[in-house]
């Protein structure tokens, strides 16, 4: 079931003797989803109010959304682990050259 609840944006217009201008917005979000976004961003000292404004203002400085690191991480995050996992295992079961210096390593290069 979805919930409503007031956001407060802080639009900071970026002009040094110009106050902000506060609005309330609206927004329809996942119960569940709402009590995971209030405990994701406690950790990281902010209210789901501010990360929010963090999002739109990041959007509005980018000219689109602000995900593209976001998204891609995770990905990259798993290929590290599949590869490292594939290394774990070459080493226990003895198939994996192991290189003591940068040097050995190098010349191994070379005899290829």
């Amino acid at each position: 079931m979805d919930v409503a609840f007031a956001v407060i944006m802080r639009y900071n217009c970026g002009e040094v003797n110009k106050m902000s201008t506060n609005t309330t917005y609206n927004v329809r979000i996942d119960k569940e989803m709402r009590k995971k976004a209030d405990i994701l961003y406690k950790n990281m000292g902010l209210t789901l109010s501010s990360a929010i404004n963090l999002f739109v203002t990041q959007s509005v400085i980018q000219g689109k959304l602000p995900l593209t690191e976001v998204v891609a991480e995770p990905l990259y995050a798993n290929a590290l682990l599949r590869d490292a996992e594939e290394i774990d295992i070459a080493l226990n079961n003895g198939t994996a050259t192991v290189y003591n210096t940068p040097e050995e390593l190098f010349a191994s290069w070379e005899n290829e």
